[in-house]
């Protein structure tokens, strides 16, 4: 039995992925503590305790660091599994830090997550993406979208993605998405849409090999392109390219998510983010008989593969085991808002560590 500190626990609109972490964890008898920036958070049965550590999101470190020692000395804390993207760079920034308290840190280190931002996808040799463009103003955004062709993409350098069909929705979109994560600053990227299937790969790394691997479907999503409703497969279609990913890029102790598209014409397979840490459908997996902590915490000699198809809504609320097809889920257009903020004088992780 080990001892884990699951961040990001919020449940209100788009469900983060600490809670279904952290279930996946309680199902293996783990002793789970939950972390976040800001008391109004879940605090069931499945957290021993729930701590508020507001520098998450205020940024002094020489606080955190003293706030997690303190959690470390009290609880024994064996693991630290940060469950948002800003989270993800914000530890691992740290990361020496927590290897000197003694505390394994699930998640890329620095180096690998500058290779895997959204702007530096293009380098990778073993990844496909569609054309983009950084953009800091409208009019190059537009520019840009005629010259490749609509419909694009708007999307934050970190987080948000954005469909524009034309120069007056993509306008629109771009000041949302800078309202939400730049503060009003015009900094994103514009890329071109691919008609095709959604589709993404789960992948949990130790020791730079593959120990446990999913692919999935996406149904439907909400406003943001975050799956609402997905299809768990046993196909294992992108393993052979998703492992030369992993070689090259440098994971070593991960779990992560790769999103993309497979073009219709082509069959090609897109690459459009690479998530840094556990996706909030991880807990789907695990009640489909794939534990990726299981499989994390005592890799065998073989990868663990998905068994049977599955699907799932939200944040795991609506499974359904062995489903054969969506009858009597007609309601399948459910859009979250989204939900992000700062102050004027605050940055995201994002802003100053990359």
């Amino acid at each position: 039995m080990k001892n884990f500190l699951v961040s990001d626990l919020k449940v209100i609109d788009s469900p983060q992925a600490g809670i279904g972490v952290a279930r996946c964890l309680n199902d293996l008898g783990h002793n789970v503590y939950g972390l976040d920036n800001t008391p109004l958070v879940t605090t069931s049965s499945i957290f021993k305790k729930v701590f508020t550590v507001e520098e998450i999101q205020t940024l002094n470190l020489d606080s955190l660091v003293r706030k997690i020692r303190s959690i470390k000395e009290n609880y024994d804390i064996d693991y630290l599994v940060p469950c948002y993207d800003e989270t993800v760079i914000l530890f691992s920034f740290l990361k020496d830090k927590m290897d000197y308290l003694g505390i394994e840190l699930l998640a890329p280190n620095i180096e690998v997550l500058k290779k895997i931002r959204k702007t530096e996808l293009e380098k990778l040799k073993n990844v496909t993406i569609s054309p983009q463009l950084r953009v800091s103003s409208v009019e190059e955004a537009q520019e840009f979208a005629q010259k490749i062709g609509y419909p694009v993409y708007v999307k934050g350098l970190t987080k948000a993605a954005i469909r524009a069909e034309d120069n007056e929705s993509l306008s629109a979109a771009i000041k949302r998405v800078v309202g939400i994560w730049n503060g009003g600053e015009i900094d994103c990227l514009i890329q071109k849409s691919i008609k095709g299937n959604l589709e993404n790969a789960l992948i949990a790394i130790r020791s730079g090999k593959i120990v446990s691997y999913l692919e999935m479907e996406k149904v439907a999503i909400d406003g943001n392109g975050s799956t609402w409703f997905g299809k768990m497969t046993t196909k294992k279609d992108k393993f052979d390219s998703m492992q030369k990913l992993v070689s090259e890029i440098g994971f070593q102790n991960a779990i992560i998510e790769v999103e993309g598209i497979v073009e219709e014409e082509t069959n090609k397979y897109y690459v459009y983010e690479i998530n840094s840490r556990p996706p909030a459908w991880i807990y789907a997996a695990s009640l489909n008989g794939q534990n990726f902590f299981e499989a994390y915490l005592e890799p065998g000699k073989d990868t663990v593969f998905g068994k049977k198809e599955a699907y799932f809504g939200r944040e795991t609320l609506h499974f359904i085991s062995n489903a054969k097809d969506l009858s009597g889920y007609s309601n399948l257009q459910m859009f979250s808002k989204g939900a992000a903020y700062k102050t004027e004088n605050q940055k995201y992780p994002s802003d100053i560590l990359l």
